[in-house]
């Protein structure tokens, strides 16, 4: 429901924008081009997704061990469970739940780190790859470029994906 309303939003404002033009403000190129892949594919964000990858599978690893040894916990108290008095086994299974709520937590903690380390390279590379698609359509005078999720059909002639991400590489430096 919440993409279906930002989809029909960004569509009223392209609408809008199309209606309201002037033939002589621009020369009535249109293109469009996908955000998401710009982003994945260009060569910082490339960097960016193994940056990720090498993150989460360093961060990944303390939790995986803690998995197995309370896998192997459990499966130590399932074969004692009948030699257990009832309250050794009651606070065995106490143990076991404490140690799965820590493997939760680390595993939040992780998510939201994660989350966290992906929106600041977003937000140091979103800038230049607007900066790219603005300095494309002055350069080649086109009067709209929009995000390809805001069209239902386009042609792909006016596919501007590669030449954004070609542009951004030749001029994105990483720290400006």
């Amino acid at each position: 429901m919440k993409r279906g309303g930002l989809l029909i939003l960004g569509l009223f404002i392209v609408l809008c924008i199309l209606s309201y033009s002037t033939p002589t403000s621009a020369e009535g190129k249109y293109g469009v081009f996908n955000f998401q892949k710009v982003l994945t594919q260009c060569d910082q964000g490339k960097k960016n997704v193994e940056i990720m990858r090498k993150f989460e599978t360093d961060r990944l690893k303390p939790i995986e061990e803690k998995e197995a040894e309370l896998k192997k916990l459990r499966e130590d108290l399932d074969k004692q469970k009948t030699k257990l008095a009832a309250d050794a086994l009651k606070q065995k299974e106490m143990d076991l739940q404490k140690k799965a709520r820590d493997i939760q937590i680390m595993s939040k903690d992780l998510a939201d780190e994660a989350k966290s380390k992906e929106q600041d390279m977003l937000s140091k590379l979103a800038p230049a790859i607007e900066k790219t698609i603005e300095t494309i359509g002055q350069r080649e005078k086109y009067a709209l470029i929009v995000d390809s999720r805001y069209s239902i059909y386009h042609a792909q002639d006016v596919d501007l994906t590669q030449r954004i991400i070609d542009e951004l590489n030749k001029t994105y430096k990483p720290g400006k």
